[in-house]
């Protein structure tokens, strides 16, 4: 018998009774997000559309505004460019289907790739003050090369590497 806490279970695995590795995908998202907003995964004291997390930041994440919900102490500490790839590998982890999410090399990939660009921005002193996406931000996007990876047991995976300046090192 699975068991497990309502909200970090996998919406597939209701509808199926299957668990697989892309279940803990889902799980590890949910993760992801309770760090991003500092904040239970389900408070059923909230409007209802808050009450569960992974929902409701799915929901502003397909608006573009994220930025809205996350926990303020993050105000200042976390730069635009590593929260924006920190949110997309969560949103990616939290996909209704589980063929549509990453695996869990892609999501370690995408972590590391997104501590890179905090790294990149404390570097270059980027990060000051308040945490406030400009329209510049919201707009990033990553010029991608697609590289092919042999994997364990011998299956092979795409990995997609964005383009950087020559500073930056990525993970390969």
């Amino acid at each position: 018998m699975v068991k497990g806490t309502f909200g970090y279970m996998d919406p597939e695995y209701y509808r199926n009774q299957q668990l697989t590795h892309k279940s803990d995908v889902y799980s590890f998202g949910v993760v992801l997000l309770e760090v991003l907003c500092a904040r239970p995964v389900i408070n059923v004291g909230l409007p209802y559309e808050q009450v569960n997390l992974a929902e409701w930041a799915k929901s502003h994440y397909q608006k573009g505004t994220l930025h809205e919900i996350i926990d303020r102490t993050l105000s200042g500490e976390i730069a635009p460019k590593c929260f924006m790839k920190f949110g997309e590998v969560a949103n990616n982890c939290i996909k209704e289907k589980g063929s549509k999410r990453p695996s869990m090399d892609e999501v370690v990939w995408g972590l590391e790739f997104a501590l890179q660009l905090q790294e990149a921005a404390e570097k270059a002193g980027g990060i000051v003050g308040e945490f406030v996406l400009d329209k510049q931000d919201l707009s990033f996007t990553m010029q991608v090369e697609a590289t092919t990876t042999e994997g364990p047991h011998g299956m092979s995976s795409i990995v997609s590497h964005a383009g950087l300046d020559s500073e930056t090192v990525l993970p390969r």
